[in-house]
């Protein structure tokens, strides 16, 4: 997440005064803009301005909200009055001439209500954006949330829905995080770290397959691929889709060579083959080993399946020793699984396949 910035545009008043709304000014507009601009008394200037909204002269008249929002709720930072009297302003007569026209950095001259509302809208909405992560920062996220859905009403921004999907998660509202999800699709399909989030969702529940379907959309879109493919191995390695594991790990190994954790993570689908192997293997020796004559074939497949989980034991091991190597600190975590292995190897070989050769022997099985 990150925090954007404000806007920066050098406003030039162009010496123009324009009583040119549709409705005659009032004493009472006029006294706020006095008392505004020659007191700089702001309170006076807010009391007169809020009697002159609700006359009928102004009525159809953005001015007087338009100055409200200006000169006065935007120097006290009352973002959410400011916003109120833009949007009154706009309902009104969006197309008035302003009485103070600016400039824009780009050259453009900015004369009208609509226009000028437009602008000052995005300054309300990276105030209200840069708040929340601040509010974030601090992990304030129920206060957050609430800034969040304010800057939602100022702005229709793919930002906002992000944002409150992830608050939402952390807050375990998932149903409002899933609406959020929706209008961000609904605003932008290809939206790259839309559709991760949407995969983490799917993963969260389970939901393996639309999971796979919303990270494959993101990695064609994304330059930086390494977290969308990590995300994939670990489902395809729930699904025991390992082939597809495996060439995922090793694209992810070509990317970054000198990563631990993508060696260890790629040791741990090996080792996950191997168990399942292993399980396999070890039941169906057990149940030739209580039989008088076992089967041939069995002997053949019990051989041949123990071999493969020893392949499997060995790419895992060599995995995690890489990983192992290549870490500036001792890992515990990294030592365990290379010691796991070693074990396992030597059972296989000093054990299992000892046994089995010799009652291969036994029985006239020629395994070669």
């Amino acid at each position: 997440m990150f925090k954007y910035k404000f806007l920066s545009f050098t406003i030039f008043s162009i010496i123009m005064y324009s009583c040119s709304g549709i409705n005659a000014t009032t004493m009472e507009y006029r006294s706020a803009t006095t008392a505004v601009r020659s007191e700089r008394d702001l309170n006076k200037g807010e009391n007169y301005a809020l009697k002159a909204l609700d006359m009928q002269e102004h009525a159809n008249d953005g001015r007087v909200a338009y100055f409200l929002a200006i000169e006065i709720y935007k120097p006290r930072r009352n973002w959410e009055k400011m916003n109120e009297m833009l949007n009154i302003a706009t309902s009104r007569n969006p197309n008035q001439q302003l009485e103070r026209p600016f400039r824009l950095d780009d050259g453009t001259v900015v004369s009208t209500i609509a226009e000028a509302s437009k602008i000052y809208k995005e300054q309300i909405w990276m105030n209200l954006f840069n708040q929340t992560v601040e509010l974030v920062d601090a992990e304030k996220f129920n206060e957050a949330i609430d800034k969040i859905n304010f800057a939602k009403s100022v702005s229709k921004k793919i930002d906002n829905y992000i944002t409150s999907c992830l608050l939402n998660i952390q807050l375990d509202n998932l149903q409002e995080a899933k609406k959020d999800l929706d209008n961000a699709l609904e605003m932008d399909a290809n939206n790259i770290r839309v559709l991760e989030i949407a995969g983490d969702i799917a993963q969260n529940e389970e939901d393996y397959d639309s999971a796979i379907d919303f990270y494959l959309r993101a990695l064609e879109l994304a330059e930086k691929k390494s977290i969308i493919i990590e995300k994939l191995i670990f489902i395809y390695v729930e699904k025991e889709l390992y082939d597809d594991a495996i060439a995922l790990s090793a694209a992810l190994i070509d990317e970054n060579p000198d990563n631990p954790d993508i060696y260890f993570n790629v040791g741990i689908i090996y080792q996950r083959l191997a168990s399942k192997l292993y399980d396999d293997s070890v039941s169906l020796w057990k149940k030739i080993t209580q039989e008088d004559n076992p089967k041939e074939a069995d002997i053949r497949l019990n051989y041949k399946n123990l071999n493969l989980t020893l392949d499997m034991v060995r790419e895992a091991l060599g995995y995690f020793m890489d990983s192992n190597m290549l870490e500036e600190d001792e890992n515990s975590e990294t030592e365990k699984a290379t010691d796991e292995m070693k074990r396992t190897r030597k059972t296989i070989t000093d054990i299992y396949l000892d046994s089995i050769r010799q009652i291969a022997k036994e029985n006239d099985v020629d395994l070669n």
